[in-house]
């Protein structure tokens, strides 16, 4: 086997790590670098006498080789009878060497996927493999629990030139290709080649430990003739060190508390300075015992000892008697450590398990499952209980004297808050607030900021008024001391460390600080300032320029957001679809000696241009691609297809300087963003733009021609090339920053935005006039909030109206109010009414939406409700009954109004529509409503009275107005027009005279009749027809011709009959019709009377 020397500054590097306790970057380029880790591992064992470092070896799926040692003697075996190694071979000697690293070495494997699993753990060596696997949140993850003096590896395959890096297409990239996105960049690798030789603790170097010159700040360092390589060892050739100043204080405050009982052995568990005062301050606090609530809050970075610090916290209450504490966190692995420091703590203070105290573990199973602790009872002098509580299970909080909160920016502000308002207790907040899970900034930007305000200001002179509302209306606020805590000494490492700045400044986790956020030009007014675009090739370049501005933009964001992650970081460099928008000073262009001071950052993504076969088919198996986030949502909540065709703008997020929030800035970048997209802005590029692109891309040719030309000079050593490559960032970049009219504007057709429902936020996007489309049922984990959706159409550049907006909203409205009484019963009153009033001011668009928007008809009415109900609600509104007997018509009525049935005429006031909308639709009862509306019971009582009262007459003016309209109204007025109109040609004649002189007609036409002409219903009827006087007029004159009549009035005359006519066979058949007729009326009555009998 053949050896080589190892360059020095290889081991110098890691021998410098070793006595300044800092941590130690190696990137091995080549795909045998895995070989040169036993060699590494092996420099770093002897650097100090203590144990064997051990290691955290990360990759993606599969190592290249089995961790098995039964599995590897197998192969080793096989590939002998095989002849692919042969005895005394350098093959065989490398696999000796790994197969003893191997096998006596503390290797801790790990998927990329569970690395979470390796939070609170300390290594000595940390190996990361498949780097196109790596994302900044991995990172940062698995770098922070390296400790001092240890060594961080990473292993890249070959290449000819590193700048093949920076073209490598990472995994987290498929998760950015969206159907309607162009190409990818990978900008973030490019930033993190060029960021290695800023890292004062780094070398690169190939998979043969020859050093390349792309570490020049680091080669400088470790340069002999600058004695910066020179390191003092031992006599056993380990290095010697020396007590730091930190060392040396703690000590001094440790020997000072010595023979303090409860506390000077605790503190000498401390291992900083910061947490040993973080220890005395609490202790301070639970000595007090106050009866009023008090806080504690410690926030710090990630890998400070915060959850240490709180286990040795806990142990010190139990030594000061507290019986009943809780400790609470996302998740119960999240307290191993915390529960790890108690039993440290319990046993300085010579407790012993089983004797005086018992431990109860998680029943979890499986291979996910972490056994950890969940509870300890203690039972010395008397009974004290420390138990993990989930933190939505706040009623088991109740008895709790001290609650111990960890992590605290991972729970929901609204349940942390639920946990702080108990009278009595000690809350100990903890969380991390820059570190890489970019959580912890909820707990500084409103959590603590309410209790730090609280304590003095504005807010205190109010505290009085606060306190004499409470005690009327029930509410709670934060209140009492406050005491916070900060620790900034980290405990695995020395404070300074160099591999810590340089993860800080690439993934940009620590500018938010002061220094970052400080304005210099003060605050213009929003209507004079300008936005502008920012290009991103420029803006991730890596020049100095360019990341002083990336570390001022990102600074916004972390000050201004609390769910930041190093990811978001590389979605906004290498996202295709995303794109950035700053607000600027008027003063932005004159100024060119200085950066521009930001105002406003916002992040757009473009989204849809979905094609209809994509979306029905990913719809039809219930699923949806990555990214694209309003057109898949609102396609599968409304089933429209043609939504996701159409092309739109989301933005991301947007974030106002902290020093100049609620002034306007934030609406004046939303309203210039969507002017810009609108078309409103006079594009004044031109055909230059296509120049400059093909001189950008023939100079890009011309540099890779060069590289190229450099690697076949060295034809024949195909690592030569890499061995003297020197990387620079790029010279030729296009501007930074650039005006919008200067930018070509996509063509769109809507701008939306996506958040957490809050009334703040909400109010801020109807401003901007954004409608509401949807509203997640669930609330997020993290904030405790509801997921909306608001769209503004575009019309001026699709070409389209809006009117599709407003039958999406009133679709979204009738869902949202039905909801209200389910999933959003716990929704503020606040919040509800005034989504419910920004919904009322859409168009109502029937024929799309198909939902009748009209006033609604006294028919439609009838159907809901009944004259009764109707009753009730009068005799409510007229204060003659309780408000109880009309609960049952509430939703119907509240339902009515909120969807605007009353007429666009009918309106309550703010309060009045504020208590219907919490009674009425969320089915609240009248005490919760006080609390938050801030009035007493009784005032809520009387304008609720007042609501019903203008809806009943409302009510019954509908009635009346049919009732109107019933009296002389459609077919009947026609008619009775007509009728008219017939009676205009009437003789004007009185009813007397027309009755007269009908009267004289009749007489003479019955004197002039004979006995034919008399009427059919008399000569029809036998019985009247048998009294009928025979003979005509002409026979009685001439028989009564010379006659006198006697006193008697009788005369004897003969009468004349006709002949008697022949009876015929249709006689007899009438004759026999007439019989049947009276036989079936005989039969009918008969049976009515047997039926009256019975009954």
């Amino acid at each position: 086997m053949v050896r080589k020397k190892l360059d020095e500054r290889v081991r110098t590097l890691i021998e410098r790590g070793v006595v300044n306790n800092e941590r130690s970057i190696l990137v091995l380029v080549g795909d045998h670098g895995k070989d040169q880790v036993p060699n590494l591992h092996q420099i770093l064992s002897k650097t100090s006498l203590q144990q064997r470092p051990n290691v955290l070896w990360c990759y993606k799926k599969e190592l290249g080789f089995s961790t098995h040692k039964q599995k590897r003697i197998k192969k080793i075996k096989r590939d002998k009878a095989r002849g692919l190694s042969s005895n005394g071979g350098a093959n065989d000697g490398t696999a000796d060497n790994f197969e003893l690293f191997i096998g006596s070495t503390d290797v801790n494997w790990c998927y990329y996927k569970d690395s979470h699993r390796v939070l609170g753990t300390t290594v000595g060596m940390l190996v990361l493999q498949d780097f196109e696997a790596l994302t900044p949140n991995l990172m940062a993850r698995t770098i922070e629990t390296v400790k001092g003096g240890g060594l961080v590896v990473f292993l890249m395959r070959t290449v000819k030139s590193l700048k093949q890096l920076y073209t490598m297409t990472m995994d987290v990239h498929a998760r950015y290709r969206t159907e309607s996105s162009g190409d990818l960049v990978p900008r973030f690798n490019e930033r993190f080649i060029l960021s290695l030789a800023k890292c004062s603790n780094c070398l690169v170097c190939d998979d043969e430990l020859n050093v390349l010159p792309v570490s020049r700040k680091t080669l400088k360092g470790l340069d002999p003739k600058t004695g910066g390589g020179r390191v003092e060892k031992g006599d056993a050739g380990e290095v010697v060190q020396q007590e730091t100043q930190e060392e040396m204080e703690l000590n001094a405050l440790k020997e000072s508390l010595h023979d303090t009982p409860h506390v000077g052995v605790l503190v000498d568990l401390a291992k900083t300075v910061d947490q040993a005062k973080a220890l005395l301050v609490f202790l301070e606090a639970c000595s007090e015992k106050t009866s009023i609530t008090s806080t504690v809050a410690m926030t710090a970075a990630r890998g400070r000892g915060k959850s240490a610090a709180m286990g040795l916290c806990l142990a010190g209450a139990i030594s000061l008697g507290f019986s009943t504490m809780a400790v609470t966190a996302p998740e119960p692995e999240n307290l191993v450590s915390v529960f790890d420091f108690l039993i440290r703590g319990l046993k300085a203070l010579k407790y012993q398990e089983h004797l005086d105290y018992n431990i109860t573990y998680n029943t979890a199973s499986g291979r996910e499952a972490i056994k950890c602790i969940v509870a300890i009872n203690i039972h010395r002098s008397h009974r004290q209980v420390i138990q993990y509580i989930p933190p939505h299970e706040t009623d088991k909080f109740s008895s709790a004297e001290i609650v111990a909160v960890d992590e605290a920016a991972a729970i929901p502000l609204p349940v942390v808050r639920k946990l702080m308002q108990h009278p009595d207790r000690l809350t100990f907040l903890s969380s991390t607030i820059n570190g890489y899970e970019g959580t912890g900034r909820a707990l500084s930007l409103k959590l603590i900021k309410e209790l730090r305000d609280s304590k003095g200001g504005r807010q205190a002179q109010l505290n009085t008024a606060g306190a004499a509302a409470g005690a009327i209306v029930g509410g709670d606020v934060l209140s009492g001391p406050l005491r916070e805590i900060e620790l900034s000494m980290p405990i695995r490492y020395a404070q300074g460390d160099g591999v810590e700045s340089w993860l800080n400044k690439l993934l940009c986790l620590d500018s938010g600080s002061s220094a970052q956020l400080k304005l210099n030009g003060g605050a213009p007014a929003p209507s004079d300032c300008e936005l502008y675009s920012i290009d991103r090739d420029a803006l991730f370049s890596y020049h100095k320029l360019s990341e002083s501005f990336l570390q001022k933009l990102m600074g916004l964001y972390t000050s201004a957001h609390y769910k930041n992650t190093p990811n978001d970081l590389q979605m906004l460099s290498d996202a295709p679809a995303h794109s950035v928008f700053v607000l600027l000073s008027p003063s932005a262009e004159k100024d060119s000696n200085s950066l521009p001071d930001i105002l406003a950052v916002v992040q757009v993504a473009l989204e849809g241009k979905i094609s209809r076969k994509a979306v029905e088919a990913q719809l039809a198996r219930g699923h949806r691609s990555a990214g694209d986030l309003i057109p898949w949502t609102i396609a599968q909540q409304f089933g429209d297809s043609k939504f996701a065709q159409l092309s739109g703008a989301r933005v991301v997020r947007i974030a106002v300087h902290p020093s100049v929030q609620g002034m306007g800035y934030g609406s004046r970048a939303v309203e210039l963003l969507y002017r810009f997209y609108n078309g409103d802005m006079i594009s004044l590029d031109g055909s230059d733009n296509e120049e400059d692109d093909e001189e950008d891309d023939n100079n890009d040719d011309d540099e890779a021609s060069e590289s190229d030309n450099d690697m076949k000079d060295e034809d024949g050593k195909r690592q030569q090339g890499i061995r003297a490559e020197k990387l620079a960032p790029r010279k030729e970049l296009p501007p930074l920053l650039l005006p919008l009219t200067e930018v070509k504007a996509p063509r769109l057709d809507w701008m939306g935005t996506s958040f957490g429902l809050t009334l703040n936020l909400h109010k801020f996007w109807s401003r901007a006039g954004m409608k509401m489309l949807y509203l997640r049922q669930t609330k997020n984990e993290l904030t405790g909030e509801h997921s909306s959706i608001m769209v503004r159409a575009l019309p001026k550049t699709s070409g389209v109206d809006d009117a599709w907006l407003s039958a999406f909203v009133n679709d979204t409205k009738r869902r949202f109010i039905a909801l209200l009484a389910g999933s959003f019963r716990d929704m503020g009153i606040r919040t509800a009414h005034s989504v419910l009033e920004k919904m009322g001011e859409n168009k109502n668009v029937t024929e799309r939406s198909g939902i009748a928007a009209d006033k609604i008809s006294a028919e439609e009415l009838g159907l809901i409700m009944t004259p009764h109900d109707m009753k009730r609600l009068e005799l409510y509104g007229r204060n003659l009954c309780d408000h109880h007997l009309i609960t049952d018509l509430l939703p119907t009525v509240a339902r009515l109004y909120f969807i605007g049935r009353f007429g666009k005429d009918f309106k309550l006031s703010s309060v009045q529509s504020a208590i219907l909308c919490g009674i009425g639709v969320q089915n609240r009862v009248v005490d919760s409503l006080t609390k938050e509306l801030g009035l007493p019971s009784n005032q809520v009582l009387a304008m609720f009275n007042k609501a019903i009262r203008k809806i009943s007459i409302a009510l019954y003016s509908i009635i009346e107005e049919k009732e109107k309209e019933n009296l002389l109204n459609g077919d009947k007025r026609v008619k009775a027009r007509e009728a008219v109109e017939g009676m205009r040609d009437v003789a004007p004649k009185t009813l007397e005279e027309d009755a007269a002189e009908a009267a004289t007609d009749a007489i003479k036409q019955l004197n002039n009749s004979s006995e034919n002409s008399l009427p059919s219903a008399i000569t029809n009827d036998r019985s009247l027809m048998q009294y009928t006087i025979k003979g005509s007029d002409e026979q009685w004159d001439n028989i009564l011709d010379g006659k006198s009549v006697s006193e008697t009035g009788m005369v004897s005359v003969a009468s004349v009959r006709d002949k008697r006519k022949s009876v015929d066979a249709e006689d007899m058949e009438k004759e026999d019709a007439i019989d049947k007729e009276r036989k079936g009326n005989k039969k009918a009555k008969g049976s009515k009377k047997k039926k009256s009998r019975r009954s």
